[in-house]
């Protein structure tokens, strides 16, 4: 996928004598390795970047060391950062003159990850010259251009589409285009044939220059409003089929009068999509909005969240006379799930350690004015019903039950932003529910004591009580039985989670359990479970439960009669774990596949070949597609 540099014997040498081997290097697939082998495309690059003797140059990916090589001709200093374990002391052994005159640096690790600051000069001009893993260009991009300090001039060897896409006109626009053009001017300067690598990668590719804004052009907000800038992008092109007075109101929390209002003060036609609009019309927009309430959302597609501190639940109360809150309603996934046998109620039994997600919805609860005597619902993000069955409404009305005459809920307005992908095992609904408990309770000043909360949430849904607690929780009986867990060291896991569009109904999954599927390994889910529950008592740390990762990917008693049930799950499952090299968990009854990481970065690492996997047509999707979302345990 995205070629890494090699170094042939001569122009025109001769292909490796076995598939994927290069001067006796087997490229390794899972880091999109494939080497170029055109010395006139390789000398293109160097020319491109016209790097100054003692210029301080970064390169990713050096590879065999082919572009180094022309890079250090030039006189530039050059900082080479290889992930490759293989490829290191071949690079030290042909650069070792080099590297002993300071020269080169070249460092070990993730370009995604290392600390680039130290490396790099804290001012003055610098370049980055490189021919880049296909699957890393988007991530590597955000890194790059957010340093306090970015290069003045970026070449990059990128896949010709997503080149054509960076240095597209307005009117066919990406998200990421937007972001990079307001920093940058981008420019094609050579194409480059797919043949001009070995192997052969399945696209052909493109020399893109990016040179840095002067300061007059480039984009001039505070953080916060740059933040929100980006945020009214990322709703634009959540949909970008969509028009904006249809795409943006789905995807803000802001009525779709005030949309319509600012679009006309902005004066953009409200019937453009936002592949049409430039950095300029964006901005002019969000001044137009007067901002967007909330916490910031993320990208659709392949999500990222941010790296914190958990615990994941935040809270905000407004200053002053307290008339709203915002809060954080994470995800969930079942590091394992037991399931016992069916109660007398039709229920079943179950014993399943549950770990929240930093990734999360977020709801904005206010107080109704006088006169308004019934709760409002706004939904953002991601489309779902907002009827009186949505569990928010749902929460309300038995919390109004539980707290009686003598303590009355007044009529509440909830924005709900939706993140989690819906129907997906994430258990979206239930910490929506949840948090809408909290807040309901924290807006109005009321008390409540914790079990008979715990009671009220399980009359909404088996799942809502294990959201109330922070951190891990052993769940049991039908999921009204919490009992807290230890939360792991740091630093936090990452986790990658593949969710399928098409949805998996659980009473179909536990009806096929009932109905006698099940796996060939009936019975070590509950081994598992019970092992690691007593574990988590004291807690594990990151490593170790990453020790534990194969051996959870089956502890899941509803992974056979969901894939019974549902017939592009397996193969699913199956494509995954070819491209990732490991076994994937099932979450809940699916329809979401996850995998724990070392890291965030680990995570989106991983996220990101998988994007690249299914531009190369080598997985093959359910209907409608997956959600890729690259987040943290909590």
């Amino acid at each position: 996928m995205s070629p890494t540099p090699g170094r042939p014997a001569r122009r025109g040498a001769p292909r490796g004598a076995a598939k994927g081997v290069v001067e006796g290097h087997l490229a390794k697939r899972r880091l999109s390795q494939s080497f170029l082998v055109d010395l006139e495309a390789r000398d293109a690059i160097v020319a491109a970047g016209s790097a100054a003797h003692g210029e301080t140059v970064l390169e990713i990916g050096p590879g065999l060391g082919t572009l180094t090589e022309g890079l250090l001709a030039t006189g530039a200093h050059v900082v080479a950062i290889e992930l490759d374990d293989d490829l290191l002391p071949r690079l030290q052994e042909r650069f070792a003159a080099e590297i002993a005159a300071g020269q080169l640096t070249l460092v070990h690790g993730d370009a995604l990850n290392v600390d680039l600051e130290p490396l790099l000069p804290a001012s003055g001009g610098w370049r980055v010259i490189a021919n880049i893993p296909y699957h890393i260009t988007s991530p590597l991009l955000h890194r790059l251009l957010l340093l306090p300090n970015p290069a003045q001039r970026i070449v990059l060897l990128v896949q010709r589409e997503v080149a054509e896409r960076i240095a597209a006109e307005v009117g066919d626009w990406s998200y990421l285009t937007a972001f990079v053009r307001a920093r940058v001017e981008a420019t094609i300067v050579r194409t480059v044939r797919r043949e001009s690598f070995d192997p052969i990668p399945a696209v052909d590719s493109a020399v893109l220059v990016l040179d840095r804004l002067s300061a007059d052009a480039a984009l001039s907000l505070s953080e916060e409003d740059e933040e929100q800038l980006w945020r009214l992008v990322q709703a634009g092109f959540r949909e970008r089929r969509k028009k904006l007075r249809n795409a943006l109101p789905r995807a803000l929390p802001t009525p779709v009068d005030q949309v319509m209002a600012a679009l006309d003060r902005s004066d953009i036609d409200p019937d453009l999509r936002a592949q049409a609009l430039g950095v300029e019309e964006w901005v002019r927009l969000l001044r137009a909005l007067g901002g967007i309430p909330g916490a910031p959302t993320r990208a659709p597609r392949m999500m990222r969240t941010e790296p914190g501190e958990a615990p994941t639940r935040r809270t905000r109360v407004g200053a002053g006379r307290v008339n709203w809150v915002e809060l954080d309603a994470p995800g969930k996934v079942n590091l394992t799930l037991a399931v016992l046998g069916q109660r007398s109620d039709g229920y079943h039994n179950l014993h399943s350690v549950v770990a929240p997600l930093r990734l999360a919805d977020h709801l904005t609860l206010r107080l109704r004015s006088a006169g308004e005597s019934e709760d409002e619902l706004h939904c953002a993000g991601l489309p779902i019903p907002g009827t009186a069955e949505n569990l928010i409404y749902v929460a309300l009305r038995e919390l109004r039950a539980a707290l009686g005459p003598g303590a009355p809920l007044p009529p509440l307005s909830v924005v709900l932003e939706k993140r989690l992908p819906v129907a997906a095992g994430l258990g979206g609904g239930s910490s929506d529910a949840a948090a809408a408990l909290r807040g309901a309770l924290q807006l109005c000043n009321l008390k409540m004591e914790p079990r008979q909360l715990m009671e009220v949430a399980a009359r909404i849904g088996s799942d809502v009580p294990l959201f109330l607690p922070e951190g891990p929780v052993l769940m049991e009986g039908r999921g009204e039985e919490i009992t807290p867990l230890t939360r792991w060291s740091e630093p936090t896991p990452g986790v990658l989670l593949v969710s399928a569009s098409e949805g998996i109904k659980t009473p179909d999954v536990f009806a096929a359990f009932a109905g006698g599927i099940r796996g060939e390994s009936y019975g070590a889910a509950l081994v598992s479970s019970q092992h690691l529950a007593q574990e988590l008592t004291t807690g594990l740390s990151t490593a170790e439960l990453l020790l534990r990762s194969s051996t959870l990917a089956s502890a899941n008693d509803l992974l056979a009669p969901a894939r019974a049930i549902t017939p592009w799950l397996r193969p699913l499952d199956h494509a995954l774990r070819r491209v990732l090299g490991q076994p994937l968990s099932l979450s809940g009854s699916g329809p979401t596949l996850f995998l724990l990481y070392p890291s965030l970065y680990d995570a989106s690492a991983a996220g990101a070949l998988l994007e690249a996997a299914v531009a190369r047509g080598e997985l093959e999707l359910p209907p409608g597609g997956v959600t890729i979302t690259a987040t943290e345990l909590a």
